[in-house]
């Protein structure tokens, strides 16, 4: 039984009349008669009486009427709702980011592109190690992220560098390495360096594979500032990540001189056509790209 079938069934019970029916379908008469037919012989019953030139539904005809009106509804709400969230899946762009300089400016830029467009934004934060296959399995639409080998290899992705990320390190003005200019990262070694607001894995293994000691972490500015008060160790923190200023007791050393970087990019599949993507794009790259200047 076909949803063709029902649906030819019902607009001849409804008029009683095959070329009636016909007409309204658009189709020709010996394509219903066929189709009722072939209902008639899976379900073994008798859909019409036939008197001259005018037919009338026997009882288990009039019972299907009432079935496969149910069915039809159901069928058409069914695909209503599909369409309709398909629909929606249209005109909202998931947005996946790694934590970094794009948590500072996100709002701004969700702001930006929804102030000119009936797209919403659904943003995402997510792991380094999660990013790139969320994008590849359409779990996200675009991607804000590390510039990975992978990602910059990949055909099937359009990539937009951003900008790069740096990092600073503040230390006790009375330790010895205040003095240096452009110090390397070993000669940082022997001594406790704690990282503030979350630094990814990678450049913490970097960074101790220079100092040959584990890198701990700090959640609090507060903690940060006692430690150096104390002269207990180094704060690691992204060059957007300033402590307050205290020439008295600590002093800023950048390391964009080191290799402790990493470069930000906006990532998506070149087959996305979801509506205003492009704009999206566009106005990442308005906001974003070769910023270099943290505020």
């Amino acid at each position: 039984m076909e949803i063709k079938q029902l649906r030819y069934f019902i607009e001849v019970a409804k008029r009683e009349h095959i070329s009636e029916a016909a007409l309204e379908l658009d189709i020709a008469q010996s394509a219903i008669s066929r189709q009722i037919t072939q209902l008639e012989e899976e379900l073994q019953i008798t859909l019409f009486k036939r008197q001259g030139r005018n037919i009338y539904l026997t009882e288990a005809g009039q019972t299907l009427f009432i079935e496969a009106k149910k069915i039809i509804e159901q069928t058409e709400s069914t695909i209503r709702l599909f369409h309709n969230q398909s629909e929606l899946d249209n005109f909202t762009i998931r947005l996946g980011y790694v934590n970094s300089y794009i948590s500072q400016v996100l709002s701004l830029l969700i702001q930006t592109f929804e102030n000119a467009s009936d797209t919403k934004i659904e943003p995402m934060l997510m792991e380094e190690t999660e990013i790139a296959n969320a994008l590849f399995s359409n779990q996200i639409d675009v991607a804000l992220m590390d510039l990975t080998p992978d990602i910059k290899h990949n055909n099937d992705v359009e990539i937009i560098p951003l900008f790069e990320e740096t990092y600073h390190i503040y230390v006790p003005k009375d330790n010895p390495i205040a003095m240096a200019t452009n110090p390397p990262l070993s000669q940082f070694a022997n001594t406790q360096i704690y990282q503030l607001y979350g630094i990814p894995s990678n450049i913490i293994q970097t960074l101790e594979q220079q100092t040959k000691k584990p890198v701990r972490t700090i959640t609090h500015k507060q903690i940060a500032k006692y430690l150096l008060t104390k002269n207990r160790g180094y704060i690691i923190a992204p060059s957007y990540q300033m402590l307050d200023k205290n020439d008295q007791q600590w002093i800023e050393i950048s390391l964009e001189h080191t290799q402790l970087k990493r470069t930000i990019c906006c990532a998506l599949r070149k087959d996305n056509h979801k509506h205003d993507i492009k704009e999206l794009k566009t106005t990442i790259d308005n906001l974003l790209s070769r910023a270099s200047t943290y505020h």
